[in-house]
C-alpha cells in the first residue's frame, strides 16, 4: 500500500472520529429535561399531613394540583433531614416545564398547627435541574443524568428547607423560607399521632429553629 494511501487512510479515521464525537456531544446537549418531581418529607416522629399542594410552571402559563401523599415521609433521625426516603412521597410531573412557584399547606400534628407557603422557584435552580451530568447509580448501573426532585422538608415549627437531589444524587440545600400559620376552622380535628411518635413527642417536645 502507497504512503499517500496510508496518509488518506489516516485523516480519514481522524475525521470519523471527529465526525463521531461531535455527534456524541450534541446528543448529549440536546438532551432535555421531561419529568421531574416535588417531594416532601418530615423529621421522624414530627408528622406532616399535606393537604394542598399547587405548582405553577416557569411561564406562569399553566399549572399542576397533586398529591403527595397525605402522609408524608420520615427522615432517618429526628433533628435532621437525613435519610433516603425522598421518592417514596414524590408527586411526578412529566413536563419539559420547570417550576415557578410552589404553593404548599401542611398539618403539623405534633403541635396541630397548620402551616402554608408560596415558595418561589428561582431560574438558578431551573438551571441546575436542567444540567446533563454522566451519573450512573444504583444495582443496575443505570444512567440518572439530573437533579430532577425538589423535595421540601416541612418542620413542625413552620420551617421549610428546600432541597435539590436526583436518583444519584445527594440532598443539597437550596434555602429555607419560614410558613406562615394557617387559621382552621375551630371544629377542626387533627389526625392523631401514631402511638410511637406521640411517645416521642411527650418526651421531646417540639424544638424550634433546629431543621
Amino acid at each position: 500500500m502507497s504512503i499517500v494511501s496510508n496518509i488518506h487512510k489516516f485523516f480519514f479515521i481522524i475525521f470519523c472520529l471527529f465526525v463521531s464525537a461531535c455527534s456524541t456531544n450534541h446528543q448529549i446537549k440536546s438532551k432535555r429535561l421531561n419529568e421531574w418531581t416535588v417531594s416532601t418529607v418530615a423529621p421522624k416522629y414530627y408528622s406532616a399531613y399535606i393537604d394542598i399542594l399547587l405548582i405553577t410552571s416557569e411561564t406562569k402559563q399553566g399549572g399542576w394540583r397533586g398529591m403527595v401523599t397525605k402522609y408524608t415521609k420520615f427522615s432517618k433521625n429526628p433533628n435532621s433531614w437525613e435519610g433516603r426516603e425522598r421518592y417514596s412521597s414524590g408527586y411526578s410531573i412529566q413536563s419539559t416545564e420547570l417550576p415557578g412557584l410552589i404553593y404548599i399547606r401542611w398539618y403539623s400534628l405534633a403541635n396541630k398547627k397548620t402551616y402554608n407557603k408560596t415558595i418561589k422557584v428561582s431560574e438558578d435552580i431551573r438551571n441546575k435541574m436542567r444540567e446533563y451530568y454522566e451519573m450512573r447509580c444504583g444495582f443496575n448501573n443505570g444512567l440518572y443524568p439530573y437533579k430532577d426532585n425538589i423535595l421540601l422538608g416541612l418542620a413542625p415549627d413552620g420551617m421549610i428547607s428546600v432541597f435539590l437531589n436526583g436518583t444519584c444524587f445527594d440532598n443539597e440545600l437550596q434555602f429555607k423560607v419560614q410558613a406562615v400559620e394557617y387559621k382552621v376552622a375551630d371544629d377542626f380535628v387533627y389526625p392523631e399521632l401514631s402511638e410511637e411518635a406521640q411517645s416521642y413527642v411527650d418526651e421531646h417536645g417540639v424544638p424550634v429553629g433546629i431543621w
